[in-house]
């Protein structure tokens, strides 16, 4: 059997374990710096061939003088990333989606017995190529003197090195937290840059992928992941890459939640924040998930394990510190939202009321935690680009 063991590294590789001999025989895949993600099979489903990981962008790796119909798509688009979507039932085509992070992609097939791939449709064709920023990989360093790896998704009309300068910016943790964000097509950093903004996007610790001891210090460790956040602003600006009288805060989910205590903590860093399906109130949050199976135990590992006690959680609540709130805020969620229940909302609203700041409320009925009804998603994005345009202004890189 295939388990995945430290085998004394900090980043979790694969190997090859014998029942009957109750000991690993040998070493599949370990790299010193990525976890192992997925597993790669042959074809019969019986055999482990490979395995998925994510260094700046997803990458496989073969065991072996193997071969995947995923190779012919790579090499006809050898700069994209290849994601294996479904399979025939008798294992003779395959469906993949072919991107990058200029590109939002398409779907192909490949059929294995006459090794030919056809296009079936692209995703989010009305995208021109030239209406999507540039992705550039970097790395900042957080006040503790550790690496931070981040993706900076740059306006269209910004294309030279010189001109990342003095760019307003959208500062975009991602949710989870123990997700990551990779060198691949983003639709709302895209979003934001075709309004003229830059985007950085950073991988703060408790980001998964990295191994155990930066997924570790940031899941026992809130406000670490907090700062993180905020030294990558302070870096762009340092750098001279942001304009600092033009920074805005945004997040879905975690994001959101970051958003918040950004403003709360940081309202000199920022000219606004967005706060979409975001945790506001921890032990709320805590509560609801003990209404599930194994909720109490997922409570504690998902958030409770990164604050020292009750009053550090309230410290880190956005709901509890809602009326030191000074920039302005745009608040949004949808009412059927399993995984951040609507309450979280409704009852940040009612507290933003003793705060003086100015506020912008979308809630969406009828919909999930990531607006998955087309006409929610596109009112979100109108709402957002007005509220943008309110406070930050048009950007001088638009055409």
């Amino acid at each position: 059997m295939v388990i995945g063991q430290y085998q004394g590294k900090d980043t979790q590789g694969l190997y090859v374990y014998d029942l009957g001999a109750k000991k690993i025989t040998r070493k599949l895949f370990h790299h010193d710096l990525y976890d192992a993600g997925n597993l790669i099979f042959s074809a019969d489903g019986k055999t482990v061939i490979g395995v998925n990981y994510v260094a700046d962008t997803p990458q496989r790796e073969l065991f072996g003088e193997y071969k995947t119909p995923l190779d012919l798509l790579q090499k006809q688009y050898p700069d994209y990333t290849i994601d294996f979507v479904d399979r025939s039932k008798d294992g003779n085509v395959m469906l993949a989606n072919v991107s990058d992070a200029y590109d939002p992609g398409m779907l192909m097939t490949v059929n294995t017995r006459t090794n030919t791939i056809s296009r079936i449709t692209g995703l989010r064709p009305q995208l021109k190529s030239k209406d999507l920023g540039m992705v550039i990989s970097v790395k900042y360093a957080a006040r503790d003197g550790a690496n931070i790896p981040a993706y900076v998704t740059l306006p269209p009309g910004v294309t030279q090195t010189h001109q990342i300068k003095n760019l307003p910016f959208i500062i975009l943790p991602h949710g989870g937290p123990y997700a990551r964000k990779s060198k691949r097509f983003d639709y709302f950093a895209q979003f934001f840059a075709s309004r003229g903004y830059g985007v950085l996007q950073m991988n703060f610790r408790g980001s998964i992928g990295y191994g155990k001891a930066f997924e570790k210090a940031g899941q026992t460790n809130w406000v670490l992941m907090q700062e993180d956040v905020e030294d990558s602003t302070k870096w762009l600006i340092d750098k001279g890459y942001a304009d600092a009288g033009n920074i805005c805060i945004a997040g879905w989910s975690y994001g959101g939640y970051a958003a918040l205590m950004g403003a709360i903590k940081n309202p000199n860093l920022y000219q606004c924040a967005v706060s979409m399906a975001g945790v506001t109130d921890l032990k709320a949050m805590e509560r609801h998930m003990k209404n599930y199976r194994f909720g109490r135990t997922s409570a504690r590992t998902l958030f409770l394990d990164g604050f020292k006690d009750k009053d550090d959680i309230k410290e880190n609540s956005p709901i509890k510190r809602a009326s030191e709130i000074t920039i302005p805020v745009f608040l949004a969620h949808a009412d059927n939202d399993q995984r951040v229940h609507f309450s979280q909302y409704k009852r940040m609203k009612k507290a933003l009321k003793k705060s003086p700041a100015k506020m912008t409320f979308m809630a969406f009925k009828n919909d999930d935690h990531f607006l998955s009804n087309q006409a929610n998603r596109q009112k979100f994005f109108i709402g957002l680009d007005k509220f943008l345009a309110e406070n930050l202004g048009e950007s001088a890189t638009l055409p």
